[in-house]
């Protein structure tokens, strides 16, 4: 960054607290929500560019890092906005010969043609390999042969070469996905996406403080963030931890059950050289960061406070009525903002858009049900995004992978061109299978069973009350 860049880095959240602190109290909730809006954008810009210069510097040492040359910005931010690092070969040679062969990628035989007529420029490194091997060869004989790999312990150069061309013959012709649908980086990538994530939830949280520090109308406890006691929180969030990660792993063994998913492997990184542990850190500092950022920003600041602001509108002369509309237009809202800004995810179709609006109504009524709190929200999204990624190695909403405890590839498409991806969800990840409802679903009704009806109906008066205060 340039000092021009970082001077407006640092003003323009200092002119935004500035106006915040003069503008505050005379502002509407909708002009609440604008301001923390503008607040949040620029305190976590600032945020991501302090916290990436450690994250780089850090990535750069890491064991098996590939990191561009630290002065060329090009190439950092190309690497750090992948989706999927085309240089990693996954599932491994060695992992794929080992596949019944329903579970190879269909695709193969074009492959075969594609290596048999490949230049010698293209296989001179595999000759020198292995120079038994003979690119005349026809397709069916070397489709033949990496069936027989396993036993026969071919080349690892040629197994690989062969893989690498049926990985790109796949990217080609099915857009923004890969034979085997899971998007992975590597390690030192992860830690500096995990630093803007985190940056964002630290924005979030800053701006939050700020505005609510000077706001007459909006306090931290009516979005959420109320800190009624150390373990409180830490009850409520480890509730929602478990709930979040049951219904994955719930779902997760279905999958195995009705063989949408295999498992390939146990506590591996995509890059053999780097160290599991240091990986999966920045998976959960990524996750940690996602779960606060969306959780304080969707459901405290559009959620809980279109609850207030709706319910003041004069549509209404009973004060329930009001309340109840308010309700539920803030929740038809929130999720069809928390689907939105998932269109962009690799892998996305309506289906998954449709599911995470589901997935936003289950997220609004945990706010509910804890009597407006959001503790248990975070949780549960964080238990759901971190067993479902990183845990259990599915995709999750296309986010990337760098290790998993426990490696699996969803079912490709088979030679006979049968597709399974509208049932594990493909690149996307489960969030856009057929079993997301049920997960959902089984959610809610976990998280009611646990805190009941009591506190939603505490909450709602509080909404008839300050509207009855409003109006007197």
């Amino acid at each position: 960054m340039s000092i021009f860049d970082w001077a407006i880095a640092f003003i323009l959240p200092l002119i935004m607290s500035a106006w915040t602190a003069f503008n505050a109290e005379s502002q509407s909730y909708f002009g609440q929500w604008c301001l923390y809006m503008f607040l949040d954008a620029t305190y976590s810009h600032l945020f991501h560019s302090i916290l990436l210069i450690p994250a780089r510097w850090i990535a750069s040492r890491l064991p098996g890092a590939k990191v561009p040359p630290l002065d060329d910005e090009k190439k950092l931010l190309e690497q750090e906005e992948q989706s999927n690092d085309p240089s990693l070969t996954w599932p491994s040679p060695a992992i794929i010969a080992k596949l019944p062969e329903k579970w190879v990628a269909q695709g193969s035989d074009e492959v075969g043609t594609e290596l048999s007529g490949a230049s010698d420029a293209d296989l001179s490194g595999s000759r020198e390999d292995d120079k038994s091997s003979k690119t005349t060869s026809s397709p069916k004989k070397k489709n033949r042969s990496l069936q027989r790999k396993s036993k026969n312990k071919e080349s690892p150069t040629i197994s690989s070469q062969h893989h690498n061309l049926r990985s790109n013959h796949s990217h080609e012709s099915n857009r923004n996905t890969q034979p085997y649908y899971l998007n992975h980086v590597r390690g030192s990538t992860r830690i500096r996406q995990a630093s803007q994530r985190v940056a964002a939830a630290t924005g979030t949280l800053v701006s939050s403080y700020i505005l609510c520090s000077y706001s007459t109308l909006v306090t931290l406890d009516d979005i959420g963030l109320r800190i009624p006691s150390a373990k409180g929180v830490l009850s409520d969030f480890a509730c929602g931890f478990f709930i979040g990660s049951f219904i994955v792993m719930f779902t997760f063994m279905l999958e195995l059950r009705l063989g949408w998913i295999k498992v390939i492997g146990y506590r591996e990184s995509v890059v053999p050289s780097e160290v599991f542990a240091i990986n999966i850190a920045w998976d959960v500092l990524f996750h940690l960061g996602v779960s606060l950022n969306e959780e304080v920003m969707l459901r405290g600041w559009m959620f809980i406070l279109g609850c207030h602001g709706l319910t003041t509108f004069e549509w209404f002369d009973d004060p329930l009525t009001a309340a109840n509309f308010g309700v539920a237009a803030s929740v038809i809202l929130q999720s069809t903002l928390f689907a939105l800004l998932h269109i962009s995810s690799p892998g996305s179709t309506a289906i998954s858009l449709l599911n995470l609006f589901l997935g936003g109504i289950a997220a609004s009524l945990n706010v509910m049900v804890a009597g407006g709190s959001l503790w248990v929200g975070i949780g549960w999204h964080f238990g759901w995004n971190i067993f479902m990624g990183h845990i259990l190695g599915r995709s999750t909403s296309g986010i990337p992978m760098s290790c998993a405890v426990v490696n699996v590839i969803p079912r490709p498409a088979s030679s006979a061109k049968v597709s399974y991806e509208k049932y594990h969800g493909g690149t996307f990840g489960p969030e856009q299978g057929v079993l997301a409802p049920l997960a959902y679903t089984m959610g809610m009704v976990m998280v009611i069973a646990v805190y009941g009806w009591e506190q939603l109906g505490t909450w709602r008066e509080q909404l008839v009350t300050v509207l009855t205060d409003s109006k007197s």
